[in-house]
């Protein structure tokens, strides 16, 4: 009988382990918090879970123990939830602090890092930007602080981006750096970028210039041009310019060649991709003025030359 009496289970303290559950947070286990400027007390959770509810100890950068209950300094923590306060911190306050969660199944650790906070410094170089028509323009707005501080761009126009996005051919990319695709003069102008965060803003503006220029015919054939009857010849137009010029040729009936018209009426004349012309097997009905014109949205020039076939 007395086999009867046997306990069936283990000891108490097994029983209490087997059912209890270890401290645990719904939260980050770390966090990053400011030291704000106006001193305002900072309050630091403690949202351990487990079974049976865990005791708190609060361990400060230094290394001193805070159990719950108890007061150092401007240090307090309170018993009960795990909550610990730190009445108007300065900037010797910051480092890392450890809350330990411990019951009889475990311990857990969260931790705060507190850093003092600082006004958005933006990281760049003032002065205009200059660019040349149609390349690609990056403005970057690099920003140091604490907290992060957002970043908002003001264009020209006075447009306002406040978070990245794509707008035709302007991109805010979430490094905060704002580019423009194929920029054309109407770009020119101050570009802002303003970083805040909850220490102040700081501001840095951008005048771009738009680089263009009028067409310059740089290479083009003499004045007079002779040549013997069946003979091709190739009459060179090069022109500088930006944006870049468009090439056409005036021929002797005032006829004009533009790019991609291969042959006119009357045959055996065309223009290169380059912006040549060619004429092949010329007669002396080929004989006269031929004129290149360049342009570009800024304006023109040209060249002539008399074709003189012999």
């Amino acid at each position: 009988l007395g086999s009867l009496h046997q306990p069936l289970c283990g000891s108490p303290q097994l029983e209490v382990a087997s059912i209890a559950e270890k401290p645990s947070f719904a939260m980050p286990n770390i966090e990053i918090l400011p030291i704000k400027q106006d001193g305002s007390d900072v309050t630091l959770e403690c949202p351990a879970r487990g079974k049976p509810n865990p005791e708190f100890v609060w361990i400060l950068p230094n290394g001193t123990a805070l159990m719950p209950g108890t007061r150092h300094q401007h240090f307090t923590h309170y018993r009960g939830n795990g909550t610990l306060r730190i009445d108007q911190p300065v900037t010797a306050d910051k480092g890392v602090y450890r809350c330990l969660a411990k019951n009889v199944a475990g311990t857990a650790e969260k931790r705060y890092a507190l850093e003092p906070g600082r006004k958005p410094v933006i990281r760049g170089t003032t002065g205009i930007m200059k660019i040349t028509f149609g390349q690609i323009l990056n403005l970057p707005c690099s920003v140091d602080g604490w907290p992060q501080a957002s970043i908002t761009w003001t264009l020209p126009n006075g447009l306002v981006l406040d978070k990245p996005q794509v707008i035709g051919r302007i991109t805010f990319l979430s490094n905060g750096t704002l580019q423009l695709k194929e920029v054309a003069t109407f770009d020119r102008g101050t570009y802002v970028c303003k970083a805040t965060n909850t220490f102040g803003s700081s501001a840095l503006s951008y005048p771009v210039a738009v680089m263009v220029y009028p067409p310059s015919i740089t290479n083009a054939p003499p004045s007079i041009t002779r040549v013997h009857r069946g003979s091709s010849v190739t009459l060179n137009c090069i022109a500088a310019g930006i944006p870049k010029p468009e090439i056409t040729w005036t021929l002797p009936g005032r006829t004009t060649l533009v790019p991609n018209n291969r042959f006119t009426a009357q045959g055996g004349i065309h223009m290169t991709v380059e912006g040549s012309l060619v004429i092949q097997d010329p007669v002396l009905m080929n004989s006269g003025i031929y004129k290149c014109n360049a342009k570009n949205a800024l304006g023109s020039d040209f060249k002539a030359t008399y074709l003189q076939v012999i």
